[in-house]
């Protein structure tokens, strides 16, 4: 396991002061190395939109390209499992839960009935694709969300700054951030800032390789399963055989 780190590249704390609580659908929190694609995809988006050109989409029978992060990069495994040096959300000053809200939906008649030619005289509310649902929605409420990673802090704070919301049910308040804050420590160890929470546990999915033989009998994980290991995490070519985060 090495890491590739470029010129200006440093560890770095990420904070998000959070308004309340965040909503995200798995055990671990979100990824650094997600928003930044994310945020890097949507752009490209927009600008294929201003140029009046196509911007291809996402497909789970083509193997995407990986986005130019400005973060370091681990080999993990030596092969296809490397990673970005970056690790999921940490909750800091975290609200002892469980918290949890439920959300609501039944069909809209109307709209229905606009988009197709047939309908029968009545969808039903109880069964079926369109049944009405109450869900609930679990939430980390902490007063900062924070990340470790290895990277250009400039270049980071810049796609960070627009983001205003995270997670699940941003539309209903969840998620917001107030502020973003990028702090260098340059000389902090970068493997441990490319791999751990700063409570010492593992911190994002990765190869068992990544960890030095002295760490694996005492670190802390969340176990062994197959997960994406970076962007797009939920692409079926990200997904490999990983230590879990800790959770």
């Amino acid at each position: 396991m090495t890491l590739s780190i470029a010129s200006g590249m440093v560890p770095l704390v990420i904070r998000a002061r959070m308004a309340a609580g965040v909503a995200h659908a798995v055990p671990w929190g979100i990824s650094l190395d997600g928003l930044l694609a994310s945020e890097i995809r949507e752009n490209t988006k927009a600008a294929a939109r201003e140029a009046g050109t196509d911007c291809t989409p996402y497909s789970l029978d083509t193997v995407p390209d990986d986005l130019d992060l400005p973060l370091a990069r681990c080999s993990g495994d030596g092969g296809d499992g490397w990673h970005w040096a970056a690790t999921f959300a940490y909750p800091e000053d975290e609200v002892p839960g469980p918290h949890v809200q439920y959300w609501s939906a039944r069909p809209d008649q109307q709209a229905l009935g606009q988009m197709s030619a047939e309908l029968p005289a009545l969808v039903s509310e109880r069964q079926g694709r369109y049944r009405s649902r109450v869900m609930p929605l679990p939430l980390t409420i902490a007063r900062h969300l924070v990340w470790r990673a290895v990277g250009d802090p400039v270049a980071i704070t810049e796609l960070l700054t627009p983001i205003v919301s995270i997670g699940k049910k941003r539309g209903a308040g969840h998620g917001h951030i107030l502020s973003w804050e990028v702090t260098e420590h340059p000389d902090a160890d970068p493997w441990e800032f490319a791999h751990l929470h700063p409570d010492g546990t593992l911190g994002r999915t990765a190869p068992a390789t990544c960890l030095p033989e002295h760490e694996r009998g005492d670190l802390r994980t969340g176990g062994e399963g197959r997960m994406g290991v970076r962007p797009p995490y939920m692409h079926p070519s990200r997904r490999t055989l990983v230590l879990l985060p800790a959770t």
